[in-house]
């Protein structure tokens, strides 16, 4: 049974991968309300710390108020993929930070852990569906970032990939 359940909880996560990415489809899209980045990363958290704490991570909020017309369920799904992403990559006793604020261009999204970072020449590639970086550790599918950039163009925004200045892994801001 044991040499069952690691195969079946990897396709589970597929499915649900293959699933949000059905909806992120432009033609499911639906009429764009007021979303609270805030609200949608308290919520995160409920459904994250758990699995942060059971790797000993550190999973941290810095919230600042920042409202964008959209789709609850998609930026929900967008920030969950970021975070399951980090979650992955950090290594135990690592730190992943979520934050969120606005400017005058609009209001932004991040994600940054103290993981090994992605390479400058892996940084485009990894939005691609099933990509998964040469000698990547991870049990991921290659679904969650290629689902991340699609939310984020569907909501008129864009995905940066850079090196966290705070803690020397990776950034993904939207």
């Amino acid at each position: 049974l044991e040499r069952v359940l690691s195969p079946a909880l990897r396709l589970s996560h597929l499915v649900d991968q293959l699933l949000a990415l059905a909806r992120a489809e432009p033609s499911s899209a639906q009429a764009a309300e007021p979303v609270e980045l805030p609200e949608i990363a308290r919520n995160a958290a409920e459904r994250w710390l758990p699995a942060a704490i059971g790797k000993k991570i550190d999973l941290g909020f810095e919230l600042a108020p920042a409202v964008v017309p959209g789709n609850r369920l998609l930026l929900s799904e967008m920030l969950a993929n970021l975070i399951d992403n980090a979650l992955r990559h950090t290594p135990e006793d690592g730190t992943i930070t979520v934050s969120c604020g606005s400017t005058e261009e609009g209001a932004w999204l991040a994600v940054e852990d103290s993981g090994p970072g992605i390479a400058p020449e892996e940084r485009e590639k990894v939005f691609a569906r099933f990509y998964q970086a040469p000698g990547s550790r991870s049990d991921g599918c290659g679904l969650g970032l290629a689902i991340v950039a699609e939310i984020a163009r569907q909501h008129g925004g864009t995905v940066a990939v850079d090196d966290s200045p705070g803690l020397g892994g990776t950034r993904l801001r939207i």
